[in-house]
């Protein structure tokens, strides 16, 4: 699911006009909105941006990256659009909010990059040092246990296990919370993009009336 918000400011009226204009005079008018879009373009990118770093906890610079906002102007018979969206596929989960269903397991005590946590839980899979139990709430934990061949892979949960529970050192040999295995997962909405950029129209409304009037 791909966050993308298509925002055309031009009407019926306005695309026939487009059409009715000579070639020289219609490839003028192009230019000026497309520069005017461009322009409002680059802050409104930065302040999808900025929103979206307000109302997430992002671990990775690339995730907000991802969001954009740019010119669509390559086809030649209508007037150029703004778009703005995510290249991240699931981004649009935090717009809408929904549910992922299906098993998964969901690291405890702090947040694990997708690609570590699996290699981790790999690695102490092969060691045969993973299992799981069935905790008091009736939750299905992973678990490993604090032995020195697999210093490596748990110094991470370790250390975030040791701050959530207050605890200077872990013995050996003592159990470990990894993660839990969940059937699903909802996604509250925390986004509002589509808002945002519903606000910046008028604005962007004027900017191309500007750039239209300059042209002769």
């Amino acid at each position: 699911m791909t966050m993308r918000i298509s925002v055309q400011i031009d009407s019926a009226a306005a695309q026939a006009q487009l059409r009715r204009w000579g070639g020289e005079f219609r490839d003028k008018v192009k230019k000026a909105v497309s520069r005017a879009i461009a322009s409002e373009a680059v802050e409104l990118k930065q302040d999808v941006r900025s929103h979206v770093a307000s109302q997430m906890a992002v671990v990775k610079k690339s995730f907000l990256k991802g969001f954009t906002a740019k010119v669509l102007d390559k086809d030649l018979n209508r007037l150029p659009a703004l778009y703005v969206g995510s290249r991240i596929p699931w981004s649009a989960m935090h717009e809408t909010g929904g549910q992922i269903a299906g098993r998964m397991l969901i690291p405890l005590n702090g947040r694990v990059g997708r690609k570590r946590f699996k290699a981790q839980v790999a690695e102490l899979m092969r060691g045969g040092n993973a299992y799981f139990i069935k905790n008091a709430k009736g939750n299905i934990v992973l678990m490993a246990e604090n032995i020195k061949e697999h210093d490596r892979p748990l110094a991470g949960f370790k250390r975030r296990y040791r701050k959530a529970e207050g605890i200077k050192r872990l013995k050996r040999g003592a159990d470990i919370p990894i993660a839990v295995l969940v059937p699903k997962v909802v996604l509250k909405k925390r986004l509002d993009v589509e808002r945002l950029v519903a606000s910046r129209i008028p604005r962007l409304a004027a900017a191309v009336e500007n750039q239209i009037s300059t042209v002769d």
